[in-house]
């Protein structure tokens, strides 16, 4: 029980933090209509693959919430791990977008 209330709590850090990590009040100030329209397309994309991260967590989570005994650690631990992979992809295009 102990081991599901701190995964639980270190799930939410991660959702929660990467939420906040995501908003940046006041970004697109500054920026003028035709810059807006060239980013566009990248903009949809990068909402398509949250959204299939998405339904990847959301299937996890499934998984994990319908688990009992050793195999709800499992679970866990396939939820903590997509979500390790998930966030290091995103570092990884940010880091590339930085470097254009």
């Amino acid at each position: 029980m102990k081991l599901t209330n701190i995964s639980a709590i270190l799930i939410a850090a991660a959702l929660g933090s990467a939420a906040l990590l995501a908003q940046e009040p006041g970004a697109m100030q500054g920026m003028d209509k035709q810059k807006h329209r060239e980013m566009m397309p990248m903009h949809e994309k990068m909402m398509d693959e949250q959204k299939k991260q998405d339904a990847e967590i959301d299937k996890l989570v499934a998984e994990m919430n319908a688990a009992t005994g050793e195999k709800r650690v499992d679970a866990i631990v396939a939820v903590v791990n997509k979500l390790i992979e998930q966030r290091k992809a995103m570092h990884q295009e940010m880091a590339a977008h930085l470097d254009k």
